[in-house]
């Protein structure tokens, strides 16, 4: 499967862009579905955190986690899925645009992880989701 991509301008500076997205704590206000979300080992977030969210589906909770594989403040934040067979990473990149910023969201799924006839229907919906995304992040950062 392709990479999936999406952009949005937010007219605030990478830096607060980048320090909203990062801390776990508005990960509930921008990500849906996330009912919970923490991070280990507690303290700043680099290279190895892991973000554990637990999700709701049918009644069920769930835990999944997402271990962070780049940081580079201000610039690229990426983070990928741990403790499933087929994992994803997910990149947020952070450009300058004019006064604000552009932020990049990108999935890179890895090939034959959805059977070839629903890939389409899953890369639509990963994408409507990336794209909702960069809208909530766009009306929450302050």
């Amino acid at each position: 499967m392709p990479i999936i991509s999406t952009s949005a301008i937010i007219n605030q500076p990478a830096e607060r862009v980048f320090a909203y997205i990062v801390a776990v704590e508005n990960h509930t206000a921008w990500q849906a579905g996330i009912k919970d979300a923490r991070i280990t080992p507690d303290g700043p977030v680099g290279v190895g955190t892991t973000y554990v969210y637990t999700t709701e589906v049918m009644g069920q909770r769930i835990q999944s986690q997402m271990q962070v594989s780049v940081y580079q403040e201000n610039k690229l934040w990426a983070v990928k899925t741990v403790g499933v067979p087929n994992s994803v990473e997910t990149a947020y990149r952070f450009e300058p645009a004019g006064a604000g910023t552009q932020l990049t969201i990108s999935m890179d799924v890895p090939a034959g992880a959805y059977p070839a006839a629903v890939e389409g229907m899953v890369k639509q919906q990963m994408l409507k989701s990336r794209e909702e995304q960069a809208q909530r992040i766009s009306r929450l950062v302050k």
